[in-house]
């Protein structure tokens, strides 16, 4: 079988090129700049740093990125590896067909390029050769720990959302690798600065413990003479293999044996916008829906373009009333996800086109409420990410970074689950579809000032606790007190958030025919 799986890796390689002339060269350009890439990439800190210890650090936390991204990546990304079920009709049991995945996939194109960059990394960096042996165990340790986590991790992505799900897989991995970029490139402008060098130290002291940075600090602490430690490096590498490798093959068996509902042949699959991304499941289509009202309704438009807005207006009075900028600096953001996710409080009158067909369809009030958060997740939550890093750049200490983290999300959750109760439970009379987003309609008694007020009343008070930990996770600078604080705004906005739903669900449950009258009373 292992035989087979390599034949079949060399076709596919060999695939790559076939074709015509100009194709066959595009083919082998791209991979010659990717192999050049990669070599710059291990070269880099050897040419730019000259102290070894400094270099050392840097060689912990790039290396440690780079074997992240390859652990993470397939999660989200996988349509062009193998996987398990593809090999079905082979004459063979799945512990065989598992192994034999496992082995072929050193003839990769991925594969190579991880191995140049480990090799162009061995031969630039002359500490690492005393003693001998060090460097060599630690990068095939490593390079076989990131060739089984690849393997793992698109077959649990499989598992766990198979192709109905796949689109929806790829636009959250999309959305949070744009998030997380200003997050690195802050990280790495920070490392560059004048006292950027001891939390880089920190840094890669914390990543060195991990199955990502081990590799890369063990050949350091071998040359400095702290065998003890760089043989527990390796012994973490190797435990973190062995427990991939132990993984693998009950999830290569649960996949082997999984069978996917069929899709309905004449289906549309092209031209349906965002409703290619996301299953055929009533949340999704929900949330496809509503992220398509969003981009093209400009009801909701006006009101994204107003949030930013009552920011500028409080950093203006504090400003004058003589703030500190430090303080300043941690308003803005807060406020405009409270708005941002404060505008979906009455989302039900803005959709009330729609709810007849939830009701008569049996949707479940909780897929409503699900579907319903997409847009606001999906633009909040990297929003909070990209601004947390621009605060953390304002405040200038990247430390704080995990509790300004914790406190902008869990601001999102909340109020997001505040207002999936309220939009139900406290419906307005709101602009109809194809109107002016600036007329509003008159209805005697609507209640749409006590909507407002209760609702952003409520979302700030269950804010509170989250922003207290910030709060004082800033002014207290230490790790703990920071990841508590991320943590607990993280877990406490999910909590509120699923209480939300589940609240929210079964009001729409009871009350689905009501408010079918009360949204067309208002149309």
């Amino acid at each position: 079988m292992v035989a087979r799986l390599f034949r079949l890796r060399v076709a596919l390689l060999g695939g790559s090129f076939r074709g015509s002339f100009g194709k066959g060269f595009r083919t082998v350009l791209l991979f010659v700049l990717l192999a050049v890439a990669a070599t710059a990439l291990a070269l880099a800190p050897a040419m730019l740093v000259q102290d070894p210890a400094q270099r050392a650090v840097l060689d912990v936390i790039i290396g440690s990125l780079v074997i992240a991204g390859v652990f993470i990546v397939p999660f989200f990304e996988n349509r062009r590896m193998l996987e398990i079920r593809q090999l079905g009709l082979l004459p063979a049991g799945a512990g065989s067909k598992a192994l034999a995945l496992f082995l072929s996939g050193i003839l990769s194109w991925p594969f190579f390029l991880l191995l140049v960059w480990l090799a162009a990394l061995a031969v630039s960096r002359p500490e690492w050769r005393s003693p001998a042996w060090v460097t060599p165990v630690a990068l095939i340790l490593v390079a076989l720990f990131a060739l089984i986590s690849t393997r793992v991790v698109s077959e649990l992505s499989r598992l766990i959302a198979g192709e109905r799900y796949a689109g929806a897989v790829r636009t959250v991995g999309f959305v949070l690798l744009i998030a997380f970029l200003p997050v690195v490139v802050f990280a790495a402008a920070t490392a560059f600065g004048p006292d950027g060098f001891a939390a880089a130290k920190d840094a890669s002291g914390v990543l060195s413990w991990t199955p990502f940075g081990a590799a890369f600090a063990a050949p350091t602490l071998a040359a400095a003479g702290d065998m003890s430690g760089a043989l527990a490096r390796l012994g973490i590498v190797a435990g973190g293999f062995l427990l991939m490798l132990a993984l693998w093959f009950p999830v290569a068996m649960a996949a082997s044996q999984r069978i996917d509902r069929p899709v309905e042949s004449g289906v549309a699959r092209t031209g349906l916008g965002w409703f290619e991304r996301f299953a055929a499941r009533p949340s999704q289509v929900i949330a496809a829906r509503e992220l398509t009202y969003w981009a093209r309704d400009p009801r909701y438009r006006v009101a994204l373009f107003a949030i930013p807005i009552a920011p500028i207006v409080m950093l203006v009075a504090f400003w004058v009333a003589g703030a500190d900028l430090w303080a300043l600096a941690l308003v803005p953001l807060p406020v405009i996800l409270l708005l941002l996710a404060w505008s979906q409080h009455n989302d039900v009158a803005m959709d009330s086109t729609a709810i007849w067909s939830h009701v008569a369809s049996g949707t479940k009030g909780a897929a409503d409420r699900a579907g319903r958060l997409a847009p606001v997740l999906l633009v909040g939550i990297p929003l909070a990410l990209i601004g947390s890093s621009v605060t953390v750049t304002i405040l200038g200490d990247w430390r704080v970074l995990p509790a300004v983290i914790g406190m902008n999300l869990a601001v999102l959750l909340v109020t997001t689950g505040v207002t999936s109760v309220f939009s139900v439970a406290m419906p307005y009379p709101t602009t109809r579809p194809g109107d002016s987003p600036f007329v509003q309609p008159q209805w005697s008694g609507s209640g749409s000032g006590l909507a407002q007020t209760l609702s952003m009343v409520v979302a700030i008070a269950l804010s509170v606790p989250p922003v207290w930990f910030s709060v004082a996770g800033i002014l207290d600078i230490t790790l703990g007190e920071n990841l508590w604080a991320l943590a607990f705004g993280v877990l406490y906005g999910l909590a509120v958030l699923g209480v939300g739903i589940l609240i929210g669900g079964k009001i729409f449950d009871r009350s689905g025919p009501e408010l079918i009258a009360v949204t067309q009373v208002f149309d």
